[in-house]
Order: structure tokens, then C-alpha cells, then sequence
């Protein structure tokens, strides 16, 4: 993740107005290129989340409910092990699913079910729902914490109201957006084999992440432009 910089840059005196006195100078924020961003947040949400998933799903048709849950297992100290060896710090996304692959795996060896492996991620998706709902009045929302290690801002910037106003409706849009697709998650698990529910809920959750994720996105961009700042994307 490269570093944020803070360059001042002087408005010109045509856009000063009497009436409506503008701020003397604009904050410009450099970024990492979209790309790498991308990169980025596609390596932590795959490593800790996606991978698991599917190398439980491929492993329980091909070889069954024991080689899954020790593929799954395996991968997710493997990849914290990767990372120390190569002298990098584990994202705090990929330790946290570490400790609920751990968790989801004993519960499942437990129970001798399949469809408790999935269960369990969608039931972890509304408790995390609702842990955006309930940091969303606090000072610094859980989802502005999560966001911090994908796209750091300057203090000065996140603690305007504009952003602050961002977090929050941020943090609404997402805990609707965890809730209901932990719900159409639940109700396939409960209603269709594991083996046809699991790619079902998977197609049907991606436009719904997609459309949250632009919106996002447009409202991210229009917070930064009404404080008065301004991004340079990296190369």
C-alpha cells in the first residue's frame, strides 16, 4: 500500500466568491492506481474468504467431507505462514478469517454436516451486518476502520462531517446490503442440496455486491469533492 501525501494547492482567485467564500486551498491525496487498489482488495478478500469457500466446495464433490474441511483448513494457515515468511504482515482480515475457518471447521467435523460449513459464514455475514448497524454512530464506524487499510486518508480529511456523513450512510448501505444476502444464503442452504445451492447463492449475490460497491464508489467521490479534495491516482 503506498503512502498518502498531502499537497496544498492554492485556488485560483477567479472561483473566490464574496458571497459564497470558498476554502483557500484543496487537499490533493495520491492514491494507489486503481489497479493495484483493485489488486489489492481482490488478494486480502480471496485469501480470507473466497479461496476457503470454493477449495471446501471443490474437495467435498470430489473427495469428500473430510479432504474439504482439511483443504480449507490448511490454506488459511498457509496463507498467514506465506506472509510471515516473507516478512509481511497478515492483514487483520485474513487473521480474523483464519480464527472463523478454524471455528467453522471444528463445528463441522462436530456435526457431519456439510451444510453447516455454510451455514455458519452466512450466520458470521449478519453478525457482521449488524456490527455495522450498531459502530454507525461512533466516532470512527467499523467500516471506515476496514477501509482504512485498503484506502488510507489524512486524518484532518476523515473527520470532516461530510465524511463522517459518508461512514454512516456507508455503513447503512452495506449491513442492507450483508442482511439480504445472508438471507437468499440461508434460505438456499435450507431448501436446496448443498451441492446446487452453494453456486446458485454465489451468482446471485455478485450483482448485488457489484451495484453497492458503484454506489459506493459515486458516493465516495462526491464526499471527497464537497471537502474540498482532490485524488491523483498512481500509475
Amino acid at each position: 500500500m503506498s503512502r498518502t501525501l498531502i499537497v496544498p494547492l492554492p485556488l485560483p482567485e477567479h472561483t473566490l466568491s464574496l458571497a459564497h467564500p470558498a476554502p483557500e486551498r484543496h487537499t490533493l491525496v495520491h492514491l494507489p492506481a486503481p489497479r493495484r487498489l483493485l489488486r489489492d482488495i481482490s488478494v486480502h478478500l480471496g485469501e480470507a474468504v473466497v479461496v476457503p469457500l470454493a477449495l471446501f466446495y471443490v474437495f467435498l464433490v470430489t473427495v469428500g467431507m473430510t479432504g474439504a474441511l482439511v483443504a480449507a483448513l490448511g490454506w488459511a494457515y498457509a496463507a498467514i505462514v506465506v506472509r510471515l515468511l516473507r516478512r509481511e504482515r497478515p492483514s487483520a482480515l485474513l487473521v480474523v478469517g483464519t480464527l472463523l475457518a478454524t471455528a467453522r471447521v471444528g463445528v463441522t467435523a462436530l456435526s457431519g454436516s456439510a451444510v453447516v460449513y455454510f451455514v455458519q459464514p452466512a450466520l458470521t455475514t449478519v453478525l457482521f451486518g449488524v456490527a455495522l448497524l450498531l459502530t454507525v454512530t461512533l466516532d470512527r464506524p467499523l467500516i471506515q476502520r476496514l477501509a482504512n487499510e485498503f484506502c488510507p486518508l489524512p486524518e484532518g480529511v476523515v473527520r470532516t462531517p461530510t465524511l463522517r456523513r459518508f461512514f454512516q450512510r456507508l455503513s447503512l448501505l452495506w449491513a442492507a446490503v450483508l442482511l439480504c444476502n445472508s438471507a437468499i444464503t440461508l434460505a438456499l442452504l435450507l431448501t436446496v442440496p448443498v451441492t446446487d445451492s452453494v453456486p446458485i447463492s454465489a451468482g446471485a449475490s455478485v450483482p448485488l455486491f457489484v451495484l453497492a460497491l458503484v454506489l459506493s464508489l459515486q458516493w465516495f467521490r462526491r464526499s471527497l469533492h464537497r471537502c474540498g479534495v482532490r485524488l491523483a491516482w498512481g500509475r
